[in-house]
């Protein structure tokens, strides 16, 4: 057997599998027989070996991509350091031709790191996200997907540690283009209710999260842009497992590899760090003011003057005072405050900041300060803005999320064999417990969502949850308001503080008509009031 003939078989083979646990960016196949195969790179082979062990049942316990990738973990080439345009066209030109992510997976990482203003922006808009509260809401009105939700919920927030971090990490992959986290597995008893009844799962589920970093993956162009993980055994890839591994791409144009806002911000950022390293120079050169004496010529010839001039010359250059006779005089030479103290370098930096906060979130007035244009109709619109922005980044993070719940899920069902296989149905897993097939709870799989709300004082808040309990009916967590407002809750009766509500019941409330008085919510017409 040819050597390219067991490349393709071990592909063929590799493929099988893959089919039947691996997701491609793309989610859909290259159909064969029609276009040119010019630029669509080399077909890596793949390490059977590689692909055996990350589709282990060992590999759900422990993690495995501390070991995986070109270089080790932590080893970085740090491509900021003497970074040039050039250097960046070299990165970004690697990735496009070759899928190649070593250098570029370190560039993403360093600018977040040494630009301080970028790394703030980024911060906030993440937190704005994952730091509001989580829920997995029933994909529709169903008994079973209301089960099914409530038991995902019961085991991101209280069975799995670190999930808040770990989405709060996937969200780099705005800014890199990507983000893996590597989920691990372990046996729980998973006690959760739901309608009002309580139900006990026995079943392998997420018990933590590790990240992954970007220097351990590459694009494979030959599988139409399929992100696969470096095992470094001979550099051959291997796919991503879904209920392994939590994947996150940006929801940016262009094709996925070349997403990501660094594509963009690396100018700025290269700008404002060479703009910073110029400033400090600047000041230390010109910074310091000299002394400069003023005195008669004729007398300079005389050495015994010189030499008492210069040293006193020195001496209130180091602080110490002079004494001198009333025909000379020291002033000092002009400083960099005498004139414009921030100069253009601060001007350049005001206006990369600008335009990074603008990148990252969609305006700059709610990081920046206003200019004498600036008025409240104009803020408002820029928070409106951010808040539009914040909303649909938590929108494609919860995308992206339930494509991994949703096989996740599967291993609360099944009994996972190895290889992308699946066996029976587990003895107490959730199956059993909720009297459903597994494809019956695959199908009710519950939707991620992060309750991210607009910016309100607190007395508007209170003032949607009296008018959506006592007004609309709808039923509200008993629990939410205690979280959103702060309130600490009471532990008994006794605890509690006592005070005055005016609650609407109803048989408290009537239809208003012509003969009823008016309301305060419109004085000229008729409506709900006390009977």
């Amino acid at each position: 057997m040819t050597e390219d003939e067991l490349r393709r078989r071990t592909r063929e083979y590799v493929g099988r599998l893959s089919a039947q646990s691996a997701r491609a960016v793309t989610d859909h196949k290259i159909v064969e027989g029609i276009g040119s195969r010019t630029g669509e790179g080399t077909r890596l082979p793949t390490s059977e070996n590689a692909v055996r062990v990350v589709q282990s049942t060992d590999a759900l316990y422990g993690r495995v991509a501390a070991r995986l990738g070109p270089v080790p973990n932590f080893v970085s080439t740090h491509p900021l350091r003497g970074l040039t345009p050039e250097r960046v066209g070299s990165i970004f030109e690697t990735v496009l031709v070759s899928g190649w992510m070593l250098d570029k997976a370190c560039l993403d990482e360093d600018v977040i790191l040494a630009d301080s203003h970028y790394r703030s922006v980024d911060n906030s808009f993440r937190v704005a996200i994952t730091g509001s509260p989580f829920t997995v809401e029933p994909c529709d009105s169903s008994e079973l997907a209301q089960a099914v939700a409530d038991y995902q919920q019961k085991v991101l927030t209280d069975e799995c540690h670190g999930w808040q971090q770990a989405c709060k990490r996937l969200l780099f992959g705005d800014h890199a283009g990507y983000a893996i986290e590597e989920a691990i597995y372990d046996w729980r008893d998973v006690s959760f209710v739901s309608g009002g009844q309580s139900y006990s799962v026995e079943a392998l589920v997420p018990v933590g999260f590790e990240w992954v970093r970007n220097v351990h993956s590459r694009w494979n162009l030959a599988q139409g842009d399929a992100l696969e993980l470096d095992s470094r055994d001979g550099f051959f890839p291997v796919s991503l497992t879904p209920h392994k591994w939590l994947t996150y791409y940006a929801a940016h144009d262009f094709m996925v590899r070349r997403r990501g806002l660094n594509y963009t911000n690396i100018w700025l950022s290269l700008i404002k760090l060479n703009a910073w390293a110029r400033w400090a120079a600047t000041l230390e050169i010109w910074g310091l003011r000299n002394p400069i004496v003023k005195y008669d010529p004729d007398r300079w010839q005389d050495d015994k003057f010189k030499a008492e001039i210069i040293a006193q010359m020195q001496a209130w250059g180091g602080g110490d005072g002079a004494a001198l006779p009333d025909d000379v005089k020291i002033d000092a030479s002009p400083g960099v405050s005498d004139g414009d103290a921030r100069g253009m370098h601060a001007a350049l930096l005001g206006v990369i900041n600008t335009e990074q906060s603008k990148l990252r979130q969609g305006e700059q007035l709610t990081t920046e300060a206003g200019g004498a244009g600036s008025s409240y109709a104009l803020s408002k619109t820029h928070a409106d803005t951010k808040a539009e922005h914040i909303e649909h980044g938590e929108q494609n993070l919860a995308s992206e999320i339930r494509t991994w719940m949703r096989s996740s899920l599967r291993m609360s069902c099944e009994q996972y064999l190895g290889g992308g296989k699946w066996g029976e149905p587990l003895p107490r897993g959730l199956c059993a417990s909720l009297g459903a097939t597994p494809r019956q709870i695959l199908s009710k799989c519950g939707r991620p969502q992060w309750r991210v709300t607009r910016e309100m004082t607190p007395t508007v808040r209170m003032t949607l949850f009296d008018m959506a309990v006592n007004k609309l009916g709808l039923k509200i967590d008993a629990d939410q308001p205690y979280r959103e407002m702060g309130f600490a809750k009471a532990r008994s009766d006794t605890q509690a503080l006592r005070g005055t509500r005016d609650i609407l019941g109803p048989k408290d409330m009537s239809v208003g008509g012509p003969t009823d008085e008016p309301t305060m919510e419109n004085p000229n017409e008729g409506g709900l009031s006390r009977g």
